[in-house]
């Protein structure tokens, strides 16, 4: 679906609030930014990830992210152990801007809170008053 110029896939859930997309598979979850969080974001220069077989809980960061503008750090409603990370987002995270849905950066084996994760039209709102600020 197309919300004021960004896409945002259907069958992925999301949390507005750090702008990020997971998808959830049995107990794994994979993680990434959506296209919105990229283009606000600015060039990703550089990823930082907690590495496989880290444990993660709600409240840890599980990966930064580094732009000449902005250095995020995100924290998620997730509980597990990272099982793999997306090497080649991390040699080159320019990778996020061009295809930030292609572009996950990790995957984790555990459970998340789908209680504060959003399917696409419950998050429509927050992603349309959020892209309208954005100046494209």
């Amino acid at each position: 679906m197309n919300i004021n110029g960004f896409e945002f896939p259907e069958d992925l859930l999301y949390y507005p609030e750090e702008h990020v997309w997971i998808k959830v598979e049995g107990d794994i979850i994979t993680v990434g930014i959506t296209s919105l969080g990229q283009y606000m974001a600015g060039k990703i220069f550089q990823v930082t990830v907690k590495k496989p077989g880290e444990k993660v809980t709600s409240r840890s960061v599980l990966f930064s992210v580094e732009s000449p503008k902005w250095v995020g750090k995100f924290r998620l409603p997730v509980e597990g152990e990272v099982l793999e990370v997306n090497e080649k987002v991390l040699r080159d995270p320019s990778l996020i801007n061009k295809d930030p849905y292609g572009s996950w950066i990790l995957r984790i084996k555990g459970v998340v809170d789908v209680g504060k994760l959003k399917k696409l039209e419950e998050a429509r709102k927050s992603f349309e008053e959020e892209s309208q600020r954005v100046v494209r």
